[in-house]
């Protein structure tokens, strides 16, 4: 039986407390105003995206859902409770009440899609990535920055409490100047052959990610980058796919600090993310993210009970959610997004001057890539 109920409304939290404990609910006034969003691809991401705004968030509202499939818009929008829906990214454009768009279609439709919202004057939160060709995720940087709309890359990472956490350490001085960061980031299998052959390789479509954070880890634009791989997983990788799939990349910045980046499409122990950062007052590191923190302790051994999450989206399901809340809170206080479409291209030249140093076998520097 409640022994005590107390509601307190204050920054819009309810709290409830029954015996000494408390729970907190998150909910939006009536009054308050509300974000009109839409979300073009119903695809897997698009999913995810679709239940923080509709579930999470309580600030946005969904109004439009667009997939090229019809059965897939109707049924993402019936199962979200969103109005409308369209199989074409246009009638988005044509809709006066949709002020910001997440886009989550395929990597080729990007392009196009930025710069019709930008004109349109709709806000744009962009899946990575912005373009195929960096001269594309120039000019539709530059399309954005000219229709003066918000843009934000999901370079989610960067949400995550692990990562967030380490840069707010590096930032309150707590290695003071950074000499080293190494980071790893492995696979728990290779993706199809298929994905392989069309994902631009291993540097742009995994790796992408690592650039990004080690510019946000250093704080500094990178000059240099010389890169190793070879095949060490299954040979179709190479004679199929055209690719690698063990790399090693070492990348020279231009604040002094270098950073080691440890990727493989495969790892036995599962989703492997690692990061260590040193510098000349110490050191904070992360390791891997587990479904419980159970150990288990007998005559043989110390050890933990489970193996690491073994999916991106299981991994990454908080950062996922931290980045769109962000987005629309940017949206609604009139901020600039912490990310934007120079993040993106900055990490864009630096997958191809790590390919191009794979290739050529040799340092390439970053004044050397062009769009």
């Amino acid at each position: 039986m409640w022994r005590l109920l107390s509601r307190l409304f204050n920054n819009n939290n309810l709290l409830l407390t029954h015996s000494g404990k408390q729970w907190k609910k998150s909910f939006s006034s009536s009054t308050e105003r509300k974000l009109n969003v839409a979300v073009i691809g119903g695809g897997r991401i698009g999913q995810v995206h679709m239940e923080t705004l509709s579930f999470h968030t309580p600030l946005a509202k969904p109004v439009m859902i667009v997939d090229f499939i019809e059965k897939v818009a109707k049924s993402t929008a019936e199962k979200f409770g969103v109005a409308k829906y369209s199989t074409d990214f246009k009638d988005v454009l044509k809709d006066p009440s949709i002020e910001a768009v997440w886009i989550c279609s395929p990597s080729s439709q990007h392009s196009e899609q930025i710069k019709a919202l930008a004109a349109a004057g709709k806000h744009i939160f962009c899946e990575k990535p912005l373009a195929i060709t960096l001269k594309e995720a120039e000019e539709v940087t530059l399309a954005v920055e000219k229709a003066k709309v918000k843009m934000m890359l999901a370079f989610q990472r960067r949400f995550d409490p692990n990562f967030a956490k380490a840069k707010q350490c590096i930032q309150a001085g707590a290695v003071g100047d950074v000499y080293a960061v190494h980071l790893i980031s492995r696979d728990p299998a290779p993706p199809p052959i298929e994905y392989i052959q069309n994902s631009g390789g291993i540097h742009n479509d995994m790796a992408i990610h690592d650039f990004d954070i080690a510019r946000f880890m250093t704080g500094s634009e990178c000059e240099e980058i010389v890169a190793y791989g070879a095949c060490r997983v299954d040979p179709k990788i190479a004679s199929e796919g055209n690719d690698i799939d063990t790399a090693i990349t070492l990348l020279k910045f231009k604040n002094g600090a270098f950073c080691t980046i440890d990727n493989c499409r495969q790892s036995p122990s599962g989703y492997d993310q690692r990061v260590e950062v040193f510098g000349s007052k110490g050191l904070v590191r992360f390791g891997n993210n587990f479904p419980n923190n159970v150990f288990i302790e007998d005559g043989h051994s110390i050890r933990r009970s489970d193996l690491p999450f073994n999916f991106f989206m299981d991994r990454y399901t908080e950062a996922y959610r931290n980045e769109t809340k962000e987005f629309v809170k940017c949206v609604l206080e009139n901020k600039e997004p912490p990310t934007s479409g120079r993040d993106g291209t900055a990490a864009m030249a630096m997958a191809i001057a790590a390919k191009k140093s794979f290739l050529e076998k040799r340092p390439v520097k970053l004044s050397e890539i062009n769009p």
